[in-house]
């Protein structure tokens, strides 16, 4: 190459496409259109190119950044041996040179790395030097390309290894000789000793320097967001997904998935095998807030935990107003101990689910159930009328000895459905036995004796006299049928058969199976936030709405006034009812007495009403006090205060503060951008002040330690430290009843197999459940061919 003819060659503005510099086949080797945002310098070796003038060649090639237009130089000098170096070219403020000063070895290292990061290239931390006093004197930062990858003997495989695929990790390091020498000065500061910027391999692209590890890092905005999808039971893929969607792209995120899920690992082994001890400081925090928190513990021998029941004040004023029937269901496993969840579910005043209260169980037996239920008992100071479990033997003995005055009833539900997988299979999809069976055990309406004689005339029917299981579960009626319940006070409540299913369903939507106790506690308030959030919309709307009438008594508008929209509907239906699909078909006087016969015209049956004027006043405005449930009044709640003496009115938690701050920070946030509409120098004026108090907060923040300010993080999500020793021990991991992997009836096999899409079979060019190996037309034309 001559010497002063061309000494820069400049490929961007002027769009030069005639230009090849490598192998002229590959994509990466092109230098040409500089509007281009992935351009990437080739590697080839042109034996031919020939360029007049200098070693030099220099490009501005143009690329789109988030601020605007900014000009990337990188400078290719070409040396007499046909290798080639690239000299990223920036901003001066932005490149170290020797003799520059840094208050910290830190901030040195981060300089280089923020250099690399915009020029496109990694950094790694390589050899350093110590004094006698342990100071680092002396410190080499390297390109992450540099070195060559030594390569290992290995030993020839074993044949149990040769079935393992190995795993195919490719290199980076290319020899590049780039880096930067710290050195410390007397003042323990550092500067910059020696600095070699020459690269011997190309640099990474615009359009793929976000995934650089120097811009991928996990910034305090992405940890909190991660812990606040935690606390909903959201995982990090669908977390980052999202996060994706708030900033408009991959791209925009500032890490990959990869740091997502590893923040998430960091965060759920936080307090790994601490985390028993980090709940129970939580709960006797949460006591010392208020007295009427409950809850109460035991452990075994070895101090670790092995029962836990828990209600807040909320919860314990439910109970007392709507705690006359209580579901008690054992058989959700939602923590990585498997420890049972074992919640108390009622029925408030809109006939939605409301907790009473919750445990944790490390075995399903008699005395595990006992311990929780003395503790529900002597939290609540009073029993339910009626205790609602599934046919567990264990819950039974229990609830006798420690309830005997509360009734026991099995959960219709369940007993429904084993129904349908236990007949046999020809009467599964029986319409007609299906419409009999239930027409009998459902009936509220008919007598004990009257139901044994219609049970047995269905199973006379159908042939199912001699079915064991059937009899097993005929002589528990007493339990289940509504017929034995028709003298008990149940309020209406029989009919929720299927709130075990329904509290599984909510539950399983905010619990996740690997959380630890603290992460499951905090899912669990969660799952109690919003359950108490649709109660709170639904007294919104019975306050505020006024339902239409459909009579022009006056008894159906008190009834509007006194009871919730839902519960005002159901009683709306009935006196309409009463009205217009009821008849008298005769009537006898008998002194003060009169009798009525009486059509029902929606359930065909003739009901003998007496009326004695003596003691029943008919001339009613208003529906009677005494037949009046408190708990079905729009203020059944707000008329309890005290339980046990203990006011369980709401009260706030300091320790909440610091979070509603936050929210209303981030409700502001987004008010904010959402007033900004397309207005492109309202949102860059914005950005610039965010920016501003980023960086004025980041010197702020460089006194503390990286790890320092995760631990911080995972401490104010935890809401504990870790304890330097734990006196309770987490639970042993429990091996629950039943088979390791669910049974699965013939039913829901059959649902599953119909879900799966038809594949096509090749013989008979149709989709279907089979394919050409057992066609049958394929098996028609080998049987004709064999004979």
């Amino acid at each position: 190459m001559g010497d002063g003819e061309v000494d820069d060659l400049l490929i961007g503005d002027d769009k030069r496409d005639d230009l090849q510099m490598g192998d002229g086949d590959s994509d990466d080797s092109m230098i040409g259109d500089s509007d281009s945002d992935d351009l990437m310098i080739g590697d080839g070796d042109r034996d031919d190119l020939q360029i007049r003038g200098g070693d030099d060649i220099q490009m501005d090639l143009t690329v789109q950044t988030h601020g605007g237009q900014n000009k990337q130089r990188v400078k290719i000098i070409f040396s007499p041996g046909k290798t080639r170096s690239y000299l990223p070219i920036c901003e001066p403020d932005m490149k170290p040179y020797i003799g520059q000063r840094f208050p910290t070895l830190h901030d040195g290292i981060e300089f280089y790395r923020r250099y690399g990061a915009i020029c496109g290239f990694d950094v790694r931390l390589g050899t350093q030097r110590k004094d006698r006093y342990g100071r680092i004197t002396l410190k080499y930062v390297y390109c992450h390309r540099e070195g060559e990858k030594h390569s290992v003997a290995k030993k020839p495989p074993t044949d149990a290894e040769t079935s393992k695929s190995a795993r195919r990790l490719a290199s980076k390091r290319s020899g590049c000789k780039a880096f930067i020498l710290l050195r410390i000065n007397s003042g323990s500061t550092y500067f910059v000793k020696k600095f070699e910027e020459h690269h011997s391999h190309a640099l990474c692209s615009e359009r793929y320097k976000h995934f650089l590890k120097a811009n991928r890092h996990m910034n305090p905005g992405h940890q909190r967001f991660l812990m606040n999808c935690a606390r909903v039971n959201m995982g990090p893929l669908k977390s980052y997904r999202l996060y994706k969607e708030f900033v408009g792209g991959y791209s925009n995120v500032g890490c990959t998935s990869v740091e997502f899920k590893n923040f998430s690992r960091d965060l759920k082994a936080y307090g790994k095998g601490c985390d028993a001890q980090m709940l129970l400081t939580n709960l006797f925090e949460k006591r010392e807030l208020s007295k009427a928190f409950y809850f109460d513990y035991d452990t075994d021998n070895n101090d670790h935990l092995t029962r836990l029941f828990w209600s807040d004040p909320i919860a314990r004023r439910n109970y007392a107003a709507f705690g006359d029937v209580v579901s008690f269901d054992a058989t959700y496993t939602t923590n990585r101990y498997n420890m049972i969840f074992a919640p108390f579910i009622g029925m408030d005043n809109h006939r939605r689910i409301v907790t009473f209260g919750a445990g944790l169980l490390s075995k399903e037996d008699t005395n595990s159930y006992s311990w929780l239920l003395e503790k529900f008992k002597h939290c609540m100071a009073r029993s339910p009328h009626m205790i609602i479990t599934d046919q567990d033997q264990g819950m039974k003995n229990a609830i006798e000895r420690v309830l005997p005055e509360t009734r026991h009833r099995y959960c219709m539900w369940h007993i429904e459905k084993k129904i349908g997988e236990r007949v046999p299979f020809q009467l599964r999809s029986n319409k007609s036995f299906k419409k009999k069976i239930d027409a009998v055990i459902w009936s509220d309406l008919i007598e004990p004796d009257v139901f044994v004689k219609e049970w047995d005339k269905v199973l006379d029917e159908f042939n199912l006299k001699d079915h064991a299981w059937l009899g097993q579960i005929f002589d528990a009626r007493e339990k289940w049928i509504p017929a034995y319940f028709r003298d008990y006070p149940l309020s209406g409540l029989f009919r929720t058969t299927s709130l075990s299913e329904s509290v599984n369903s909510f539950f399983g939507r905010y619990l996740n199976k690997a959380s630890n106790l603290v992460e499951f506690f905090m899912q669990y308030d969660g799952a109690l936030e919003a359950q108490r959030h649709a109660q709170d919309v639904l007294n919104s709307e019975t306050a505020s709405s006024i339902p239409k009438m459909k009579t022009p008594l006056p008894f159906e508008k008190h009834a509007m006034e006194i009871y919730t929209k839902k519960i005002f509907l159901e009683t709306q239906s009935e006196i309409a009812a009463s009205c217009y699909t009821c008849r008298i078909l005769s009537i006898s006087n008998d002194g003060p007495c009169c009798a009525y016969k009486i059509n029902d015209g929606i359930n065909a049956e003739v009901f003998d009403v007496v009326y004695n004027s003596n003691e029943v006043d008919t001339k009613i405005n208003a529906i009677p006090e005494k037949y009046i449930l408190d708990r079905w009044t729009k203020n059944a709640i707000q008329k309890i205060s005290f339980v046990d003496g203990i006011d369980v009115t709401d009260k706030d938690d300091p320790m909440a503060e610091k979070e509603m701050a936050l929210s209303r920070l981030y409700s502001e946030f987004y008010h904010c951008v959402g007033l900004f509409d397309s207005d492109t120098g309202e949102i860059n004026s914005f950005q610039l002040a965010l920016k501003e108090y980023r960086e004025s907060r980041s010197t702020i923040d460089k006194s503390l330690p990286t790890q320092s300010t995760k631990r911080r993080l995972f401490e104010n999500f935890h809401r504990s430290e870790v304890p330097s020793v734990a006196s309770i021990l987490p639970p042993v991991p429990v091996y629950t009843k039943g088979s390791g992997k669910r049974i699965k009836s013939a039913a829901e096999i059959a649902m599953e197999i119909s879900k799966k899409p038809l594949r096509l079979c090749k013989k008979c060019n149709k989709r279907t459940n089979h394919d050409s190996r057992n066609c049958d037309k394929f098996s028609g034309e080998a049987t004709s061919s064999a004979s």
